[in-house]
């Protein structure tokens, strides 16, 4: 890109596409996306929060989507290689969600969601936001293992542990954000009771490291 500003809207334009066949695309096929250079690319990817496109279309399937314009948050993912699989937008809440690449999103293991709830910053806090949520679960049935690990009238982060049944494993850490224009809700998920230490301390990390658009604006 010959400035930033071009980069700046040229992120916000891009779509990530899902992976065909199960495959992930070569890296040294790919070019590299910066501010300095502008190829003239059909499908990009993101890869240890670097993007990268190919300038050859990726085939479409049935889990395509074409809201990455949408997205709200500046997302910190990990080291693997990442997807877009999955969006919805309505009037009341936009829901993008990413899965490492290769993975179903019909028998996902692990899930980042990123949602934006519009006009919510003035009718209910982060912190009640988090109660709402975690009352939800318990009247479903579950009995949830609750952590906070940040609380302030701008911004909550927690995790709740599913222990059993043993069909419903799930560890979730999530952090929602007051932003001027509604509320920013970003989950990090994996199919277990328990992520671990290590894994814990990366992923809270990685959400402190995330947040809205419109803060780094």
């Amino acid at each position: 890109m010959r400035d930033l500003s071009r980069i700046i809207l040229f992120l916000l334009l891009v779509f990530f596409i899902p992976f065909s066949h199960g495959t992930a695309p070569d890296l040294k096929k790919l070019i590299k996306v910066t501010k300095e250079n502008n190829p003239k690319c059909v499908v990009y990817y993101n890869y240890k929060n670097q993007l990268y496109c190919s300038s050859e279309p990726a085939k479409a399937s049935e889990g395509d989507i074409k809201l990455i314009s949408d997205e709200k948050q500046n997302i910190m993912f990990d080291d693997r290689l990442w997807q877009a699989a999955w969006g919805n937008k309505t009037d009341d809440i936009v829901t993008i969600e990413y899965i490492p690449a290769n993975d179903d999103i019909n028998n996902w293991n692990e899930l980042i969601t990123s949602q934006f709830a519009p006009g919510l910053q003035d009718k209910v806090s982060p912190l009640q936001f988090s109660a709402g949520i975690i009352q939800s679960i318990k009247q479903s049935g579950f009995n949830p293992e609750v952590t906070y690990y940040e609380k302030s009238p701008d911004r909550v982060i927690f995790e709740f542990r599913i222990t059993e049944p043993a069909n419903a494993l799930q560890d979730e850490l999530q952090m929602i954000s007051k932003g001027k224009d509604g509320l920013y809700l970003l989950h990090y998920v994996i199919k277990k009771p328990d992520m671990g230490k290590a894994e814990r301390e990366k992923w809270l990390q990685n959400l402190k490291n995330s947040g809205p658009k419109e803060n780094s604006q």
